[in-house]
Parts: C-alpha cells; structure tokens; sequence
C-alpha cells in the first residue's frame, strides 16, 4: 500500500473537519475546541495530511504543535477518517510522519496524550515503540465517569534505532 504525506490543504481541512463530527471520543478532549478544532497552546502547529495513493481526499491528519525549542520537543495528534479505520492506515501515518520529522527537523522527542479508553491509540503507540511515560489520573470527562490520561512518548535516538533493526 502506496501512502504519502503534505502540509494539509484548505480543502483538506474542510474534509477532515467534517470527521469530528462523526466521533464522540475526538470531541471529547482535554483541550479547548473551537469550531471542531483543537485550540493549541501555542501559535505554531504544523498540521499534515495524509493520503493513499488512487484517493483524492485525505484518509489521515497529523497535528505537530506545543513545540519546545529548548527542549527540541513537540506534542502531537492523530485523526483516521473513520471510514479508514482499522486498515492500518494510522500505523502508516504515524510511522511516515516520524520518518518526515525527525528527518526534517531538530525535534528530539514527539509525545501525545491519549484517554485509556482509547485502546485502538493505546495499541497503536505501543506497536510503534513510545513508551508511557505517565498516567494522568482521572484527567479525561467522558459520559460523565472519569477516566485516566496516558502520556507516550518517542526520542529520535529510539525511533532511528527501531528502524534500523527492521532493515536488518
């Protein structure tokens, strides 16, 4: 399967804006949204589309934001069109765009938050190599029980190692 990645169009905004509709678990977040859309806390965000090849519209978003420059580490966030999910479109993603970052920048660690009900990120991250790094308990409101928040995390060291012992 023939996959690629670019900076999200308008058009592919609008798209994928559509999606946060359709599922409750992307509305439910920690962060402020504001119409349909994570509010960050910082300006800068580098939103990604992702496609696979033979389909016009993006199957994928990769949102880069709360960089640190000191720290040369930024948060992230993924979406799958919910009509792609469970075809392994999200492990692509994922690896392609951590491929693109750390070839393209200075960043020395991606991390991402995820509520522990949310098995199929859970999953996914683990599969990848992030390591938990932390548990925020009972951080994340949802049909009004309270569930744990679960930080992971990836250095550039651990992802290019990863790499190279699959080449192997």
């Amino acid at each position: 399967m023939n996959m690629r990645i670019r900076r999200a169009t308008e058009r592919d905004l609008e798209i994928i804006k559509s999606w946060t509709s359709v599922g409750r678990l992307e509305e439910r977040t920690c962060r402020p949204v504001k119409n349909g859309r994570h509010v960050p806390s910082s300006g800068k965000v580098v939103r990604l589309a992702y496609f696979v090849d033979g389909q016009k519209n993006p199957v994928g978003k990769f949102d880069v934001f709360d960089f640190n420059t000191r720290n040369r580490s930024a948060e992230f966030g993924i979406m799958i069109d919910p009509e792609c999910r469970g075809l392994g479109h999200g492990r692509q993603m994922v690896a392609d765009c951590l491929d693109y970052l750390f070839a393209t920048t200075n960043l020395n660690k991606l991390y991402g938050q995820t509520g522990e009900f949310n098995q199929a990120a859970v999953g996914l991250l683990k599969k990848l190599g992030f390591h938990r790094d932390a548990v925020l308990r009972q951080h994340h409101e949802l049909d009004g029980g309270l569930y744990d928040d679960y930080v992971f995390s990836i250095l550039r060291e651990e992802w290019l190692s990863r790499k190279k012992v699959k080449r192997k």
